[in-house]
């Protein structure tokens, strides 16, 4: 089959070569994206996970230390909690440490709240980052392909014409090598939809995992200085 293929692709002419090659580069930079990617999210859930465990033992202390507070190693939960502490810092000032209640007026509370929510989408679009790729390419290579193809049987219905010849074995072999875009296509967008589909699951939930890690965030400074 493999043989098949390449001597299809060595039949396909100059536009149907360079179309094969031009899917087999896409496919190579979508699969390092998706193997890139699949790495960074789930090194986030991890760390994120350890931070949110660490956070709960807590809650109370991680808050009033605001000023004093421990650098986690990156991850998206790390940069919610640290906006917050940050704008805690700006209101509050650079205290070490913080007991008083009732420090916060409503506004200050809201800003701190919207500060954690412009945090969380700048951490979903930094997610979501090079997955577009994946979108487009899961969209664009059928039609690349179907393209080829479409412009491979033209070419062997113009040589049928010049030759005279309407014979399957005169067609077969311009038809074969046609046909053969539309296989590189699809198997470059079957891969590429996969993982993005996965990979955006996986992004969803580590939004769902930020908000919620944001509002217990945002109950703890309300208790503590709301």
């Amino acid at each position: 089959m493999g043989t098949g293929f390449f001597t299809s692709v060595s039949q396909s002419g100059f536009v149907g070569q360079v179309i094969v090659l031009a899917l087999l580069a896409v496919s190579i930079y979508s699969w390092a994206i998706i193997f890139y990617k699949h790495g960074v999210l789930k090194r986030a859930a991890k760390r994120s996970e350890e931070l949110r465990e660490q956070f709960r033992s807590d809650p109370d202390a991680a808050i009033k230390h605001y000023a004093d507070r421990v650098r986690f190693d990156e991850s998206p939960f790390s940069a919610v909690l640290d906006a917050a502490l940050t704008e805690l810092s700006f209101l509050l000032g650079p205290r070490g440490t913080a007991t008083s209640r009732g420090e916060l007026s409503l506004v200050h509370v809201d800003g701190v709240e919207r500060t954690m929510e412009r945090t969380v989408a700048d951490q979903v679009v930094e997610l979501k980052r090079h997955l577009l790729v994946l979108a487009t390419t899961a969209g664009a290579a059928p039609f690349v392909g179907l393209f080829g193809t479409v412009w491979g049987i033209m070419k062997a219905f113009a040589a049928m014409s010049v030759t005279g010849s309407a014979s399957i074995s005169s067609v077969a072999p311009g038809v074969s090598a046609a046909l053969t875009t539309t296989v590189a296509g699809l198997a470059v967008a079957i891969p590429a939809l996969v993982g993005y589909n996965y990979l955006m699951n996986r992004v969803r939930n580590l939004t769902i995992g930020m908000e919620n890690f944001s509002s217990e965030v945002m109950s703890t400074i309300e208790r503590n200085f709301g």
